[in-house]
């Protein structure tokens, strides 16, 4: 266990700029895959695939700008600033600390509407670009709300300061001085924020998972799919279930640490980091989910890195076509 306040501080400071960096590299990839290996069949997906990537690209370079860690006092919040963004001033983190809030609900919401794009083609078998639009519009609603909410309240980053000082007589707060927060706590600005980010940190991932659940049962019993395209529409919809199941993972553990530091006052020093490295992850990881579940991504990566053995595995495909059509 550190007994030093700043123990973290080093690892962070290498591995933020290796996250960002690998992080867009594979969100670069994605985007190139979705532009230009996308079949017909997903066109009318690759809105939301897009929408999804912009975003996580958002969400990884203002983490990255930030590499904040949050610590709570008891009517006050600090948002201790050590990247890029501390060497313009604490006006400009704390603005890029709430981008950062408001793009990762967007990402969760990116996903869930993505969820209800599936079900809504299986339901009415087509989906208008004027419902597509609409459903992207509406998801960035609730982020939007978020991104202003801060905006209406009183910023006194000095009081921060103090109060933080006097509570936290052990930490060192030299290198991240002079740095933002939040003044009042029990605010209804801040607690409003505080309510919407629980909305989206519970119950995006259940709603996702009862989604989902209903979609693979109307790709089980669809009559007018064939097998080839019932596989390739499950597939899709594991990826988008293992998506629905990264907050779980990201942002449930996190921002439960959070409501705790808040609620009882008690300093989880781990807990300071985590919540922006959980809240960032998807970033990282999202690409490589539709890498593999979306399967003409899968082909064309293979294709780059083994492309003798798909060459072999085409060349087999069409001899065995060849012979099933000769008994036909």
């Amino acid at each position: 266990m550190c007994s030093n306040s700043n123990c973290y501080v080093a690892f962070f400071s290498y591995y933020w700029p290796l996250c960002g960096f690998f992080a867009i590299t594979f969100q670069m990839i994605l985007l190139y895959l979705i532009s230009y290996r996308s079949p017909a069949f997903l066109d009318n997906l690759k809105c939301f695939l897009y929408n999804t990537s912009f975003i996580q690209i958002v969400l990884i370079t203002s983490a990255f700008i930030s590499q904040h860690r949050l610590l709570s006092n008891s009517n006050s919040a600090a948002v201790l600033t050590i990247g890029p963004c501390s060497y313009i001033s604490p006006r400009f983190c704390f603005i890029n600390y709430h981008i950062f809030m408001a793009t990762s609900f967007a990402a969760g919401s990116a996903i869930s509407i993505t969820v209800l794009f599936r079900f809504l083609v299986l339901v009415q078998n087509q989906v208008t670009a004027n419902q597509t639009y609409f459903m992207v519009f509406a998801s960035y609603i609730a982020p939007f709300v978020l991104l202003l909410l801060p905006f209406t309240d009183n910023w006194d980053f000095e009081s921060v300061q103090r109060t933080t000082a006097i509570e936290h007589p052990t930490y060192n707060l030299s290198i991240y001085i002079p740095f933002s927060g939040f003044e009042n706590a029990g605010s209804p600005q801040f607690l409003s924020a505080t309510l919407l980010l629980s909305i989206g940190a519970y119950g995006i991932p259940i709603g996702c998972l009862f989604l989902t659940r209903k979609v693979l049962i109307l790709i089980r019993f669809h009559r007018h799919m064939s097998d080839r395209t019932k596989k390739q529409a499950q597939t899709l919809i594991h990826g988008l279930i293992v998506q629905s199941m990264l907050p779980f993972i990201s942002y449930i553990p996190s921002f439960s640490g959070y409501v705790y530091t808040q609620t009882t006052g008690r300093e989880l020093l781990f807990c300071e980091h985590l919540i922006l490295v959980s809240s960032a992850f998807p970033a990282l990881l999202d690409p490589f989910i539709s890498f593999y579940f979306i399967v003409p991504y899968r082909q064309a990566i293979l294709e780059f890195f083994l492309p003798k053995r798909q060459s072999q595995s085409r060349i087999t495909c069409s001899v065995t076509n060849n012979s099933t059509s000769g008994f036909n």
